[in-house]
């Protein structure tokens, strides 16, 4: 992902979750608050998750699921994705179904959420 569409800040992670709605699934939660500029996502792997390599194919794979949605999002959110316990076992294509389902759910989609 771009560097230009990475939430980085702290601050920005604790707004969001303080601030943001949610929806979720077995897989992961996306939380997102409204924003003033343009779009921006961050990622959250907790160490339940397990060890670092595991975490970090997760991380690498909702990252580019998430991606290759950014044409069809709604540019004026920050998001913040949130791995559960059982994105460690899922595919890559396991993970951007249920992405892609739960930002449907949401609205979030530009498109209507076609």
């Amino acid at each position: 992902m771009q560097a230009k569409y990475r939430l980085t800040q702290n601050s920005s992670f604790n707004y969001i979750y303080k601030n943001g709605q949610s929806a979720a699934n077995r897989f992961m939660v996306i939380l997102f608050v409204k924003t003033r500029y343009f779009l921006k996502a961050g990622f959250s792997i907790g160490k339940k998750i397990g060890k670092s390599v595991v975490r970090n194919k997760v991380k690498r794979r909702l990252k580019e699921g998430f991606r290759s949605l950014i044409p069809r999002l709604n540019k004026k959110y920050n998001y913040v994705v949130v791995a559960r316990e059982a994105a460690a076992t899922a595919t890559y294509q396991e993970l951007l179904n249920a992405m892609t389902a739960l930002l449907k759910k949401t609205g979030m989609f530009i498109d209507g959420g076609a």
